[in-house]
C-alpha cells in the first residue's frame, strides 16, 4: 500500500481531557470557558457542536494534567452536567492536511480499523489533532507510520529519537494574555459551505473514513472536522465541504452509511491564528462571550495548533467577523 506523504507529527503529553453533553437549549461553554479564564487555566484544545442531529449539544476541552480535577469540578459545580474526565492524555497532531478529505478519511479508517478509541479530533486549518488516551499512544504512533509516511522521519524509532529530550520545544508556550486586544495574524473566511453533522457508532468509524476517502477530490476542500467521543460506543462529528458537493456527498452516504443519522446546514467559516494560541485560558473565553454578545450561535469550533476554526450559519457569517473583529486585533 502506497503511504500517504505528510509533513511532520508531533504530541503534546500529560493534558486531562474533559468531555460532556448537554441539552443544546441549554450549551454553557462559554460560561464554561470564561470560567477557567477566570481561573487561568490553560485549554489546549477545544471543541464544540451546537447540535448532534438528536438535540444535544456535545463539547470537550483539554488542559494540563494538573488542571484536570479543578476544571472537572468548575464545569460539574457551575453547570449541573457531568463531564467525562480522563486525567492522563495526550494529543497527537499530523500535518498538513491540506484540506483533503482523503488524509481526514485515512486517519478515521486507521482508528477505527485498529480500534483506537479516540476520545476527540480536532482540526485546524493545516493539522488534526487526536486526544488519546497516554496508555494508547506508542501504539497509535506506530499504527500512524503504517499509513502515513514523514520525510524527516523514515520509522517511528527515528521520529521518537528526534523527540525524546526536546519535549518542551512541543509544548505550548504559556502568556499572560492582559493586553487589552488580542492579537492575530490574520482572520480568514470561506463562504458557501455545507456543515454536515452525522451521530455515528465508534464501529462506523471505518466505514466513514471510506466514504470520505471517496469523495476525495480538487473540488472536495474540507476546511474543518471535529468530533467528541465522550459516549460509550458513540461519537458525534461534524465536517465542512463545498456547497457544490452536497448531492455527491448525500448519495455516497446514502449508498455508504445509511443507517447513520445526518444533518446538512449551508455554513461559512471563520479562521484566525496568533502569537501563543496554544494558551487558550483567556482566548477561548473571548470568541465564545464575543459569539454570545452579537447572539449569535455557532455550528461548531474548534481550538487546536494555535488555531481557532468557527463554523456559523450562512447568514451569520458578516456578523461573525464584526464580533470576532471587535475582540481580537489584526493588523
Amino acid at each position: 500500500m502506497t503511504k500517504i506523504r505528510l509533513g511532520g507529527i508531533k504530541i503534546l503529553e500529560g493534558r486531562s481531557y474533559a468531555g460532556w453533553s448537554c441539552d443544546k437549549a441549554k450549551d454553557a461553554l462559554a460560561d464554561i470557558c470564561s470560567h477557567m479564564g477566570s481561573e487561568r487555566i490553560n485549554l489546549n484544545q477545544v471543541t464544540h457542536l451546537a447540535d448532534d442531529g438528536r438535540g444535544f449539544s456535545s463539547s470537550s476541552l483539554c488542559t494540563e494534567s494538573a488542571g484536570g480535577f479543578t476544571s472537572y469540578f468548575l464545569i460539574k459545580l457551575d453547570t449541573g452536567l457531568e463531564p467525562q474526565l480522563q486525567r492522563d492524555t495526550t494529543i497527537l497532531s499530523i500535518f498538513p492536511h491540506d484540506r483533503r478529505p482523503f488524509v481526514m478519511g485515512a486517519l478515521l479508517e486507521l482508528m477505527g480499523r485498529e480500534d483506537m478509541h479516540p476520545l476527540g479530533i480536532a482540526s485546524s486549518p493545516s493539522a488534526v489533532s487526536v486526544v488519546v488516551p497516554s496508555e494508547k499512544v506508542k501504539a497509535t504512533i506506530d499504527a500512524i507510520f503504517s499509513v502515513f509516511e514523514f520525510p524527516a522521519y523514515g520509522s517511528p524509532l527515528k521520529w521518537e529519537s528526534a523527540y525524546v529530550g526536546k519535549e518542551e520545544l512541543f509544548k505550548d508556550v504559556v502568556g499572560s494574555y492582559e493586553e487589552e486586544d488580542i492579537k492575530v495574524y490574520a482572520v480568514l473566511n470561506r463562504p458557501d459551505l455545507d456543515f454536515w453533522t452525522l451521530d455515528p457508532d465508534r464501529s462506523d468509524l471505518l466505514q466513514l473514513g471510506r466514504v470520505l476517502q471517496e469523495i476525495d477530490s480538487p473540488e472536495a476542500g474540507m476546511d474543518f472536522l471535529v468530533a467528541d467521543c465522550n459516549r460509550p460506543g458513540k461519537a458525534v462529528l461534524g465536517f465542512c465541504l463545498p456547497g457544490s458537493q452536497r448531492r455527491l456527498v448525500s448519495e455516497t452516504l446514502e449508498a455508504r452509511m445509511p443507517h447513520v443519522a445526518r444533518v446538512c446546514n449551508e455554513a461559512a467559516a471563520i479562521f484566525f491564528h496568533g502569537p501563543h494560541f496554544g494558551d487558550r485560558y483567556r482566548i477561548a473565553a473571548t470568541l465564545t462571550e464575543s459569539m454570545q454578545s452579537a447572539e449569535i450561535r455557532p455550528l461548531a469550533f474548534s481550538c487546536a495548533v494555535h488555531s481557532i476554526s468557527v463554523v456559523l450559519e450562512a447568514r451569520d457569517l458578516s456578523r461573525g467577523l464584526q464580533a470576532i473583529r471587535a475582540k481580537f486585533h489584526e493588523p
